[in-house]
């Protein structure tokens, strides 16, 4: 069995998901020094810092926040990494939906004055975290349903697959791998498999709840989950189980066949919807339905700010990616 990339999403702000961009880093120094320290004894290799504008660019300056890191702060923690066997990789999320930390650049997607600044950022991010090994572009829910805000902007059509395209090639000219959700192929699957070969990108599946019909969970089983699939476009449906979601049904639909064509996968996994099976879950589907050399690693990703009032949360990421691991691939 080949050696895996065990990683986990940490963020540096939130400014990839709010209309209303904070100029500030949501940030905790005590928290970094205590995920780093809970990588270590959980064996985690990989850390996946989502870093949109909370580093200084020398390409762009004018897209940092105040507090951002500084390109020395970035080297510097990247050599803090590699010294604790963890390799630090950039995501820098280009869905025009969480793309919010470009500034005026996010208003500007698709022209010429974008696309300079995209490639300026891959290949300055590149330099920064010392040649990484991937460099992970997001593109994740572009569509018109999860639009907000304001101003709504989302690619479609040829453009749509023009810019990812373009974003795959400038990851590619650095020598990283480029690495995204996986989106592009379960929405697109055939106008993806007529575009990219299956070795050009590394997929990210996400599923942050259960997979065995056992572990299910009952709607009723939380408030949040009552009021979304009782009063919101899911209200006449019937459901019983949050499992029966159309997004996690067609996940099991399409995962594990399209994987079947050569696709290299990270399965990522989550505490965020409060299951607490999902760990444990992921990884054993995986592990028992996939082709295990295209199973580059596995991911976790909180979701939760690195701040101390979500301590609890990164616990229970640790706790839970932990066990499984050991569980499923002592």
């Amino acid at each position: 069995m080949a050696e895996k990339m065990w990683s986990i999403l940490i963020h540096l702000n939130s400014n990839m998901w709010s209309s209303s961009v904070k100029d500030v880093n949501t940030w905790d120094e005590e928290m970094w020094d205590y995920i780093l320290d809970e990588c270590v004894k959980t064996d985690i290799n990989t850390i996946v810092l989502d870093v949109g504008n909370g580093i200084e660019y020398a390409s762009h300056p004018e897209i940092a926040v105040k507090d951002a890191w500084t390109r020395k702060r970035v080297r510097d923690e990247v050599a803090r990494c590699k010294k604790l066997g963890i390799a630090l990789i950039p995501k820098l999320n280009f869905s025009t939906n969480h793309d919010m930390w470009l500034g005026i650049y996010s208003r500007m997607v698709s022209t010429p004055d974008y696309y300079k600044v995209a490639n300026d950022l891959i290949k300055e991010v590149y330099e920064l975290f010392d040649h990484p090994e991937y460099i992970h572009i997001g593109m994740d829910e572009e569509s018109a349903q999860y639009c907000s805000g304001d101003l709504c902007i989302f690619r479609q059509g040829e453009l749509y697959w023009h810019d990812l395209r373009f974003l795959v090639d400038c990851v590619a000219d650095t020598g990283a791998m480029p690495w995204a959700w996986s989106n592009p192929l379960f929405e697109h699957p055939e106008e993806y498999k007529k575009r990219f070969a299956p070795d050009e990108m590394v997929l990210s599946p996400y599923h942050y709840n259960a997979l065995r019909p056992d572990h299910y969970t009952p709607i009723d089983s939380r408030s949040e989950y009552q009021v979304y699939y009782n009063e919101g476009i899911y209200k006449d449906r019937g459901y019983k189980y949050v499992e029966e979601d159309p997004f996690l049904v067609h996940f099991v639909e399409v995962a594990i066949p399209l994987m079947k064509e050569g696709y290299l996968y990270v399965p990522c996994a989550s505490v965020f919807n409060r299951c607490k099976y999902n760990h444990d879950d992921l990884l054993e589907y995986f592990r028992d339905n996939a082709p295990d050399e295209q199973i580059v690693g596995y991911m976790t990703a909180p979701w939760f700010m690195t701040v101390p009032e979500k301590k609890e949360y990164f616990e229970e990421t640790f706790a839970a990616y932990r066990e499984a691991r050991d569980k499923f691939y002592k």
